[in-house]
């Protein structure tokens, strides 16, 4: 299993220069900080082999390699140290994230309910990246097949899955009331659902809750909404945390120097939170023009050749 724990503050140094223009709130936390479960040997394979079965990614190439394990380290690190029973999270993609704060939920003697959303039904087959019995391979299978062949049903027990839209799912758990302790966000990641899926987690979250969201990549146009929501996290959260997580323990960054990062907001400030429809609407034109922004051809600069 690798192990990379030399680079971390390297990797914080050049988180720290991408932010230094942030005020003193939303200054990047150390990445020692919500990594140090990366020093505990049992968390550590327990996350590898969760990877191995929901995490793995392979490149055109034929290569296999971790895609940013090292979420489940942060997530595992706060299941230890707030101890939330009503977890929400939004993306479940093909289950690192909720198996992951199960098993760590089992560990540290907690009990749980977590409620995870995604597009797809849990029956649709996926191209699957997995390792089994270390043969590495890409099948054409479903969260359900691979969840009930390979992964403890005790992890599954605690899990209820709701499938569609989060611009329908969201608003649906605010109108019954419900409240979560603690919020995965990593869905979609163009601009608004960035903006929609944050909204309504700050309407969701219980007091004293926290907000964890995947993905903080300004080299990259998927992370951008990431990065521009963040300051405004700042009007609703106390505090705003951003550290580099991707590759730091085992490897398959991306840009390892900028590797992508998360956002932990805490300390909510508002009582009543309220969502506006028609701002929301505005963001989408503004999805549009970001979009335009990071295309090429749309930049001013030109180079031309001697």
């Amino acid at each position: 299993m690798p192990q990379n724990l030399d680079t971390l503050h390297s990797a914080y140094a050049i988180s720290a220069r991408m932010n230094s223009s942030l005020s003193p709130e939303m200054k990047p936390a150390p990445a020692t900080g919500w990594l140090q479960n990366a020093a505990n040997e049992e968390c550590r394979a327990r996350v590898w082999q969760l990877g191995l079965l929901t995490g793995l990614k392979c490149e055109e190439d034929g290569i296999f390699a971790p895609a940013n394990f090292e979420r489940a380290l942060v997530l595992d690190r706060l299941i230890q140290l707030r101890r939330p029973q009503r977890i929400l999270e939004i993306g479940t993609g093909r289950g690192l994230g909720c198996m992951s704060m199960a098993a760590s939920a089992r560990s540290h003697g907690l009990a749980v309910e977590i409620t995870t959303l995604d597009l797809s039904p849990t029956d649709l087959p996926i191209r699957w990246p997995i390792e089994i019995d270390g043969a590495r391979q890409v099948l054409n299978a479903s969260r359900r097949e691979i969840w009930s062949l390979h992964i403890d049903p005790a992890l599954t027990a605690v899990l209820r899955e709701v499938t569609g839209e989060t611009t329908r799912t969201l608003p649906a758990l605010a109108r019954e009331q419900r409240q979560f302790d603690l919020i995965f966000i990593d869905a979609g990641h163009d601009l608004y659902s960035v903006v929609h899926d944050l909204a309504y987690s700050t309407k969701l979250l219980a007091p004293g809750g926290a907000i964890l969201m995947d993905d903080f990549a300004p080299l990259e146009e998927f992370g951008l909404g990431t990065c521009v929501v963040a300051p405004h996290a700042r009007r609703f959260f106390g505090k705003v945390e951003i550290f580099p997580t991707e590759g730091l323990i085992y490897g398959g960054a991306v840009q390892p120097e900028a590797p992508r990062g998360m956002v932990l907001l805490t300390d909510p400030i508002a009582q009543e939170i309220s969502v506006s429809r028609a701002r929301l609407f505005a963001w989408r034109a503004a999805e549009f023009v970001l979009r335009l922004c990071h295309a090429a051809p749309f930049f001013p600069l030109r180079a031309t050749r001697p």
